[in-house]
């Protein structure tokens, strides 16, 4: 009567160590979608970025031609027309450093999706290793007590 209830205990451990292993899995995947869904917002974000910095460019180049011509001076003008480059090239550059930084961080995100994911097939592995491994014990000892 011992030996089965030693068999009991060890398929019990095991299903439940089993089903801890599948929790974990679960968990991890839904880390790994919080990651994934922050990383298409931060496309989102870097994308309104871009588009922001540029009209604020476009805003900027527009009141500086007209003061200029309020002033009187001429777009064609060397020194207003090398200002207007400087601008350009300040307004380009932040872009760029904007959409730099953006790929950056969605590359980081989807980096520790994967990672979260392969954490959580890696704690489902291990959870059936030791779920095998609580079985051929609870043979073994079910075996000795039965002899």
């Amino acid at each position: 009567m011992f030996q089965f209830f030693l068999a009991g205990a060890s398929v019990i451990s095991a299903y439940s160590q089993m089903q801890a292993g599948r929790a974990a899995q679960a968990a991890a995947n839904a880390e790994a979608l919080q990651f994934e869904q922050e990383r298409r917002q931060n496309e989102i974000i870097t994308a309104q970025r871009h588009v922001d910095r540029l009209a604020q460019y476009d805003a900027a180049r527009a009141n500086n031609a007209a003061w200029f011509a309020f002033s009187g001076r001429d777009i064609s003008d060397r020194s207003v027309k090398a200002f207007m480059d400087k601008q350009r090239e300040v307004a380009y550059t932040d872009v760029s450093r904007s959409d730099t930084q953006g790929y950056a961080e969605s590359a980081q995100l989807a980096m520790q999706a994967q990672l979260a994911r392969t954490r959580g097939v890696m704690a489902r592995r291990t959870a059936n290793i030791q779920a095998l491994s609580t079985l051929a014990s609870g043979l073994y000892q079910y075996e000795t007590v039965r002899v």
